[in-house]
């Protein structure tokens, strides 16, 4: 049998939706076989077609890095996406102060390259000509990020007044 999987040169994807014309496949490798014992095989149905875990998950983390497309666009959207979230958890003791300021910092370096255009792990964009560098400007201390439309909304506010949602 498994002569006529390699043989038969279909995809294992494929090898799904050609379930039956495998199994006449086989069939027609096997009736010889069968044959010398007397016996006649009429048929042979191939029900499930399986790999072993390891390969399994491969195929599974293939199949998704195909599904998200342009990796650099997705990160960017996580990044956009875990903000708010990041924004909105507050503390977390010394250690999370620490990690929280690599990941903000990483992820500021990710939108500041996203608003350019730019992949992740790219040289910035060359300053404007013609005029004093523009410094980057600090994020207040006085203000926080929505953790439903991701705005900058006071630390104190309760509601964010760009979507009313709570706080």
């Amino acid at each position: 049998m498994t002569d006529t999987f390699a043989q038969s040169t279909v995809p294992f994807l494929d090898m799904a939706a050609s379930q039956q014309v495998l199994g006449e496949k086989i069939v027609e490798n096997l009736k010889p076989s069968f044959a010398d014992f007397g016996l006649s095989l009429e048929s042979f149905v191939v029900e499930n077609l399986s790999l072993p875990d390891e390969l399994q998950k491969m195929l599974d983390q293939r199949i998704s890095m195909n599904m998200i497309g342009d990796m650099g666009k997705y990160t960017q959207f996580q990044v956009a996406q875990s903000l708010p979230v990041a924004a909105a958890n507050e503390g977390g003791g010394a250690a999370g102060v620490g990690v929280g300021l690599g990941a903000g910092l990483a992820m500021g370096q990710t939108m500041m390259n996203a608003m350019r255009g730019q992949e992740p792990g790219a040289p910035p964009a060359p300053q404007p000509t013609g005029g004093a560098p523009v410094a980057p400007v600090a994020p207040s201390t006085a203000t926080k990020f929505c953790v439903n439309c991701g705005k900058p909304i006071p630390k104190t506010a309760k509601f964010c007044p760009e979507c009313g949602n709570a706080q």
